[in-house]
């Protein structure tokens, strides 16, 4: 058992670590801004198999959530955040040495329950060691620390990035290598806050029992709620559209004749726009209040409609600038979605239903996504990718507009104007 001056010496250093260690390990650095370029002409990799590949790891997210948890509970938190960087090490590999689409697969399924693990215990092990009077504020800035060396390191990585790739298409593949073996190394200076003996109240059996019931109360309560079953229904439609668009946005800048280091150039450049966008949620969220979401849905559908028309009636040369626009339109209002998702997700819950309700929201949405991410990829198969932006922008809308018109009147009312079902979460344990 730690003394009360060596779990203050612990949390001291652990705290110290913590951000730096954020930067280089929140995810892949100099992979994403060339990621398509290195599936499609490395790996000869189609951009229909991509979209299918992804509706793969899409479900290997969902299915190694409860194997994380279970490792988690029996190694401890440091070993777990060691481990998890070990796993994206061997993912790396993958990539690297494995050929073509079934290296892909195999890869994504090694980072999935690798970046399973180290979400699960990362944060705990920081709320672990700032868990003192004040904590709370502390744990806050030394995640939104981290977070913003990284956003840094990774534009600088991803400008860069495209122009090694020019030289050798390995390069930003090894130094994202690089960085993930930096994060292995500073993870083995993490300390457990509590003893390992005390994680271990949990195997596999009682965790998948865990779960069930979890699932089963959490989906109860959606069936039941109207306001659940409004916001579910939108985020079915508005991440399943954002899965696919990624892709073809990749797949339309190649076909139109963009450089590959310009490339990873663009890339990086939205990744910066996406991270100064933040800060317009406050005035969109003012100005439109409850049609909040409604704006953003449509703002992005509405570029993905122009990007589909412009690109199929114009020449390549003179739509550049606009299709560059577009993208950028559709990353201000993705960046503003995943914050207010969070909010509103969380909004009328407290702690005990809050981690279940989160559970079945992802589960259903990232099963949506995957089923929609593979269609996605059919539809290349039969239509060039100007066609498949302007026939998925236009099928968007129409399913997105009566969405919405549901949403009207469950969703972004005041809570009095709610039923008590609608926000009121009983567990089914505590029903029996």
């Amino acid at each position: 058992m730690k003394d009360k001056r060596e779990l203050n010496k612990i949390r001291r250093t652990n705290a110290k670590i913590y951000p730096i260690y954020k930067m280089f390990s929140w995810d892949l650095l100099c992979f994403y801004s060339i990621e398509f370029l290195f599936y499609t002409i490395t790996k000869k990799v189609t951009a229909s198999e991509i979209l299918i590949i992804n509706g793969f790891y899409l479900l290997f997210r969902l299915l190694m959530q409860i194997p994380a948890v279970a490792i988690t509970d029996f190694l401890g938190k440091k070993k777990s955040i060691v481990l998890g960087n070990i796993m994206l090490i061997f993912y790396m590999l993958s990539l690297i040495f494995i050929p073509g689409a079934i290296g892909i697969i195999i890869a994504d399924f090694i980072f999935s329950i690798g970046y399973d693990i180290k979400t699960i215990s990362e944060p705990n092990l920081l709320y672990d060691s700032v868990a003192t009077k004040g904590g709370d504020g502390l744990y806050s800035n030394l995640e939104a620390k981290g977070g913003s060396w990284y956003y840094i390191l990774d534009g600088i990585a991803s400008l860069t990035a495209g122009y090694l790739f020019v030289i050798n298409n390995y390069l930003p593949m090894i130094i994202c290598l690089g960085f993930i073996v930096i994060s292995t190394i500073l993870s083995f200076r993490f300390k457990d806050i509590y003893t390992v003996k005390k994680e271990r109240s949990k195997g596999l059996i009682d965790t998948l029992k865990e779960y069930k019931q979890d699932l089963k109360s959490s989906f109860k309560f959606i069936l039941k709620s109207k306001r659940m079953k409004a916001f579910i229904l939108f985020q079915i439609v508005f991440y399943s559209l954002i899965t696919i668009i990624d892709t073809y946005n990749g797949d339309l800048l190649i076909s139109i004749g963009i450089p590959e280091e310009q490339f990873s150039m663009i890339f990086a450049i939205l990744i910066f726009i996406g991270g100064i966008s933040i800060s317009l949620k406050r005035p969109i969220e003012k100005k439109f209040k409850n049609r909040t979401l409604c704006f953003i849905s449509l703002g992005y559908i509405g570029a993905c409609i122009i990007i589909g028309i412009i690109s199929s009636f114009y020449a390549k040369t003179t739509i550049i600038p606009i299709i560059l626009i577009m993208y950028a339109v559709q990353k201000i209002t993705t960046s503003i979605w995943y914050i207010l998702e969070s909010k509103y997700l969380k909004n009328f819950t407290n702690e005990n239903m809050r981690n279940k309700i989160t559970f079945s929201y992802e589960f259903i949405g990232g099963i949506a996504a995957s089923i929609f991410s593979v269609l996605g990829g059919l539809l290349l198969e039969i239509v060039n990718v100007q066609n498949a932006f302007l026939l998925v922008g236009l099928f968007a809308l129409a399913i997105m507009i009566l969405t919405l018109d549901y949403m009207r009147t469950r969703f972004g009312l005041k809570p009095e104007e709610y039923k008590k079902e609608d926000i009121e979460f009983i567990s089914a344990t505590n029903k029996n």
